[in-house]
């Protein structure tokens, strides 16, 4: 993830520090994004550990 979001500063670093003046919604570029949601993906594909292990 962390390599990811270091290539999309290098890429385009503006994309990664948006304006404040006049205030905007920034737009979301497509290699941070991704790269966030690929850093998510173990939370959601991991295994529910069993019941007899959470007591």
């Amino acid at each position: 993830m962390a390599a990811l979001l270091i290539r999309a500063g290098s890429v385009d670093p503006a994309a990664l520090h948006p304006g404040v003046v006049p205030l905007a919604a920034p737009t979301l570029p497509l290699w941070p994004a991704a790269a966030i949601l690929i850093g998510l993906l173990p939370a959601f594909v991991a295994p529910v550990p069993p019941k007899e292990a959470s007591q």
